[in-house]
């Protein structure tokens, strides 16, 4: 039985094998997904009711229960088929969704576009309508208030504080503006 398997699977590795000659010359790698598929189909072709009992037979090892073991091996198709069909329905239910949400989309698309027209249809009826004043004043652009500048003046007093404040240099901030005395602290 093994033996069966283990040519049916050299079989299907040296047509594997073929295949990818032409593509690729000399050595070719086979990747653990491509390993699956060449060992199933070896499997399957091997593994039938017929084979399994002839195993059995040859060997003089029986089981208790042989059709448990057929089950097992080969009515694998029915699991096979229900899992289709459930992902069929999966399928089928997206689908489904999918169109609901594109039908919601259009018609909220045809509620937008409806209301556009309907507001495009009200414009043209305000423009034709004229004010009663006509058109309105143009309106100025608006003054800015000119800064009140402040002169700087000598302090006014004794010929003595007038010099010693001009031969002074003035006191800078560090941002760069002049600081003024108040007459108290002088």
């Amino acid at each position: 039985m093994f033996r069966l398997l283990s040519t049916a699977y050299s079989a299907e590795l040296s047509g594997h094998e073929v295949a990818h000659l032409h593509s690729s010359p000399g050595l070719f790698s086979i990747k653990k997904s491509g390993v699956f598929p060449l060992f199933w189909k070896a499997w399957m072709s091997s593994f039938k009711e017929l084979t399994i009992r002839k195993s059995f037979k040859a060997t003089t090892i029986s089981p208790i229960n042989l059709n448990i073991i057929l089950d097992r091996s080969i009515n694998t198709t029915a699991a096979q088929l229900y899992k289709l069909k459930i992902a069929e329905e999966k399928r089928a239910a997206r689908e489904a969704a999918k169109a609901a949400r594109e039908k919601e989309k259009a018609e909220r698309a045809e509620q937008v576009a409806e209301r556009a027209r309907q507001r495009e249809a009200e414009n043209p009826a305000k423009a034709l309508q004229l004010s009663p004043n006509g058109k309105r004043k143009v309106s100025n652009p608006l003054k800015r208030d000119t800064k009140r500048r402040k002169q700087v003046a000598d302090a006014v007093g004794s010929g003595e504080a007038s010099s010693v404040e001009s031969l002074r240099p003035p006191i800078i901030t560090r941002r760069g503006r002049n600081v003024k005395l108040p007459d108290k602290y002088k």
